[in-house]
């Protein structure tokens, strides 16, 4: 049982990256990609701009990650997209962990990441250098730790899902629906 459940996830991350990864580059570019990109390039080559998404009222992870991300891919359009591309293996991660901890069944978490897998809003921004892909990676991985600390009060859990939501903060402003949901957990 343990086998065909591990076959499957790992059937369902090449899924994921067959789904994101196939010709990435032929969606046009999008007005907002385009902006973020560039902001990540200025940031990478002038460290005096590295909070440069602040002038727009925007917060700075996802250009910082896109920066990173520079360094090691020539195409800066691709490396934004590729972001999104982790950031979504995250979440369906997040998804199968959730599921398998709200119903202590990992049928369920193997379903929730499937059903991530062919989303059709997740599969076009898991495709896109925006901000919402790590958005949604956030709020997954926060409610996940919230389920967690409810069922186990530890010290170590709280500040996980501290740095996570603080994560999240950085990332967009909605990333504050993560802290404002905390208290319902109770």
């Amino acid at each position: 049982m343990k086998k065909k459940i591990i076959l499957i996830f790992v059937f369902l991350i090449l899924a994921y990256f067959v789904t994101r990864l196939y010709n990435i580059l032929l969606m046009p570019l999008f007005t907002d990609e385009a902006i973020y990109v560039r902001w990540s390039q200025i940031a990478r080559y002038d460290a005096a701009w590295r909070f440069i998404s602040l002038t727009d009222g925007k917060q700075p992870s996802f250009v910082w990650l896109t920066m990173v991300v520079m360094r090691f891919v020539d195409n800066p359009l691709l490396a934004g997209r590729l972001v999104s591309v982790g950031a979504g293996l995250l979440t369906m991660l997040g998804l199968f962990f959730l599921g398998r901890e709200i119903f202590k069944n990992k049928t369920i978490g193997l379903i929730s990441s499937f059903l991530y897998l062919i989303f059709p809003m997740a599969l076009v921004y898991d495709r896109m250098a925006v901000y919402d892909s790590l958005v949604g990676t956030f709020a997954v991985w926060s409610l996940y730790f919230e389920v967690l600390l409810v069922r186990h009060l530890r010290l170590d859990l709280a500040l996980i899902l501290g740095m996570i939501m603080g994560a999240g903060l950085l990332t967009k402003s909605s990333g504050l629906f993560n802290l404002y949901l905390l208290p319902f957990s109770l």
